[in-house]
């Protein structure tokens, strides 16, 4: 932890005025209810009355216990606490290999699946935590991928601990979660989203105003499990049989779009199709990310069929005369197959889709909370089970206030000074002959 105070030469300590303001306790919200949901870092060990404060944290969750926070320092965040006006407060605080250990250990859910880690649900990778509490009541705070610090925090600021897992190449964050993994049973859906850049940051100015940014990127989802795999297996056998079939008849070139496990991917337009907001940077606050797989997928099946059949009739048209009677003729058998499981899908995917994805997590942007003066801008929050109802996890968070300005401190005082007193001067006398 790296910890900077500069102050005025020559400068005394102050005097305080009575105290004014209580600095607030804020939690991670969350319903796991067999470990405790602990107190925000801001909140542990800081003076009641302070010029500003800021508190940077990448991460807080309902399955931290107090224990845990106590011993691993390091997850309590970047906590900047200006006291006295003497010198901006500045902390830089990664995360150490101490709390990534730690993090490891905490599982969650009936099957006892680790939250952290390349065995668990979230990776982490490139990311630190920072906290700024200036003399004139200004503070800022900031935790996430350290490639964003330039824009939301400043240059030179934040400092990138060990990685939580290995992330995939280009991610600063991956969380893999699926049916079976959390909850047991049938695997009805699984996802693996990726995650380019993913911070956030919290101002709060000499004015008391308070605003949170945050930055997401490159996002990527991909989606398998027994629902979506009942479509894809039949699409993926009636395309291998028409691309077996017009190979024969001289016609050759295409690919199956649709993988052997039925897996499907999607991309960042792949959702925005669906209607996900045009820039990630901008959401509404608590947009649930995963809202929006159910109807991406269906959109993105239908997508690559009708490609796959656009296609196939192009090249069995461009077939001499003698060889399009076989290949028109597996072309018709192929729509015979694809045709109406495209024409259900909206229908018998979209529906039961959306209820396995929501019964297993959630991944809501953009999460803001204000209690006790307290501001907090949160880039992505982790529900895992139907609305968070086993782990409520949140990453990247950046807290502010409350501030009390340079006015909750006083420069000493001295007596005031008074003129010294003179006697009144004495009349002469006349001096007496004799």
């Amino acid at each position: 932890m790296k910890i900077s105070k500069t102050r005025a030469p020559g400068a005394t300590a102050p005097s305080r005025l009575p105290r004014r303001r209580l600095l607030c306790t804020t939690v991670a919200f969350g319903t796991a209810a067999l470990i405790a949901v602990p107190a925000s870092a801001m909140a542990q060990g800081a003076p009641t009355d302070v010029v500003s404060q800021a508190n940077g944290r990448l991460v807080s969750a309902s399955v931290l216990s107090g224990s845990l926070l106590d011993s691993l320092i390091t997850l309590k965040g970047a906590t900047a606490v200006n006291t006295d006006a003497r010198g901006d407060v500045i902390v830089d605080t990664p995360v150490d290999a101490s709390a990534v250990a730690g993090l490891v250990n905490l599982k969650v859910g009936t099957t006892n699946l680790p939250v952290f880690g390349d065995a668990g649900i979230i990776r982490l990778g490139g990311v630190g935590q920072f906290g700024r509490a200036n003399d004139d009541g200004s503070s800022a705070a900031f935790s996430g991928t350290v490639s964003a610090a330039p824009s939301l925090i400043g240059v030179n600021t934040v400092t990138a601990g060990p990685a939580v897992g290995s992330p995939s190449n280009g991610s600063s964050a991956e969380l893999k979660v699926g049916t079976a993994a959390l909850l047991g049973g049938p695997d009805l859906v699984n996802l693996d989203a990726t995650i380019g850049v993913l911070a956030a940051s919290a101002r709060e100015d000499t004015s008391g105003a308070q605003t949170g940014q945050y930055r997401l990127t490159d996002l990527g989802i991909g989606v398998g499990g027994t629902l979506v795999a009942a479509p894809t297996d039949t699409l993926h056998t009636a395309v291998d049989s028409l691309i077996t079939a017009l190979a024969a008849a001289g016609a050759t070139g295409l690919t199956n779009p649709f993988a052997a496990d039925g897996r499907i991917t999607l991309t960042l337009a792949d959702l925005q199709a669906a209607g996900l907001g045009s820039d990630l940077d901008t959401l509404p606050a608590d947009t649930d990310l995963l809202s929006y797989v159910p109807r991406a997928v269906v959109l993105k099946i239908t997508a690559l069929t009708n490609a796959l059949l656009a296609q196939a009739a192009t090249v069995v048209a461009a077939l001499p005369g003698p060889s399009q009677p076989a290949a028109l003729a597996a072309l018709a058998i192929a729509h015979n197959l694809i045709d109406p499981v495209i024409s259900a899908l909206g229908g018998v995917l979209e529906g039961p889709l959306g209820a396995a994805v929501d019964a297993v997590a959630q991944l809501d942007v953009n999460h803001q909370t204000t209690a006790n003066g307290t501001f907090t801008e949160t880039a992505l929050r982790v529900g895992l089970g139907a609305d968070g109802s086993l782990a409520s996890v949140d990453l990247a968070s950046a807290s502010v206030g409350p501030n009390g300005g340079p006015s909750v401190v006083t420069p000493p005082t001295t007596p005031p000074t008074t003129p010294p007193t003179t006697k009144p001067s004495q009349p002469t006398l006349p001096r007496v002959a004799g």
